[in-house]
């Protein structure tokens, strides 16, 4: 099982446990995780730094977690080439992309118009990453001002661009009141990347909540010790042959070391 974690676990291990980012990543590698998703604001205007950083540590980088703006500003060029640069110059071979944000207030017709604008530039994004040798990922957003917030919702920008692939996040169809199994089965056929996330009822190792839309608040734990169906998952994604990447998420624990053990330790035993 190749695992990954995001590298803002990382900046929040050196944090909390007061140590350099330089070692926070040495015992990250040592875990056994092997790449980091890094963010744009991680790493726009600084990648010779964070390059030599992870050279430095034997870490690589999955994939860029990428925010745009779509719905309301179609100039596709202007937003994503300095990211598709930076991923061409750090040999990074894969962007999530977060399209883009409804307005609180903006009508359906507005929502409708806004999310058809988003998946036209999420195909021109398409193939100006290809050119860069960078391939297109979406995950179901926790946020309902998102047009992925859901299975149907990552669906629709699947239909329209069938160069995008899907970023199957385990923790994120619970917040939209979906099954997680329901939700694989329907987007199963494209799923290029995985997101390990869980959700605990208790804030035992979180206070951080996420109320989801049937009024369940759910809170940040490590992976194998909260309600999603973790296990089964993995062993169904392995059944349907897929051998990518397993990105460990935990936003919001308050201790992100103890927490990412615990992570790695259940992991190896469901790999077992």
């Amino acid at each position: 099982m190749q695992l990954c974690t995001f590298y803002d676990h990382v900046k929040d291990i050196s944090r909390q446990e007061r140590v350099s980012m330089t070692e926070a990543l040495r015992r990250v590698r040592a875990l056994g995780v092997t790449q980091v998703e890094v963010s744009q604001n991680n790493l726009l205007g600084r990648e010779d730094e964070l390059g030599h950083e992870l050279s430095y540590t034997d870490l690589g980088i999955s994939t860029i977690p990428s925010y745009f703006d779509f719905g309301r500003d179609q100039d596709v060029e202007k937003q994503a080439l300095p990211t598709l640069e930076a991923a061409q110059f750090l040999g990074v071979k894969k962007l999530l992309v977060i399209p883009g944000f409804y307005g609180q207030e903006d009508p359906e017709e507005d929502r409708l118009r806004q999310r058809e604008s988003m998946a036209q530039c999420v195909s021109r994004l398409a193939r100006l990453a290809q050119g860069c040798g960078v391939s297109l990922v979406m995950e179901a957003y926790d946020n309902l001002l998102s047009p992925i917030v859901s299975a149907e919702g990552v669906g629709y920008f699947l239909e329209e661009c069938p160069a995008l692939s899907c970023c199957f996040d385990t923790g994120n169809f619970r917040f939209a009141g979906e099954d997680e199994f329901e939700a694989y089965e329907k987007l199963r056929g494209r799923i290029a990347h995985v997101h390990l996330k869980d959700r605990a009822l208790t804030p035992e190792w979180g206070s951080h909540a996420v109320a989801t839309t049937e009024g369940q608040v759910l809170y940040p734990c490590p992976v194998g010790t909260g309600e999603i169906k973790i296990a089964p998952l993995i062993k169904r994604l392995k059944e349907d042959g897929y051998q990518g990447a397993y990105t460990i998420e935990h936003y919001g624990v308050e201790n992100m070391w103890a927490a990412l053990q615990e992570s790695v330790k259940r992991l190896r035993e469901m790999d077992m």
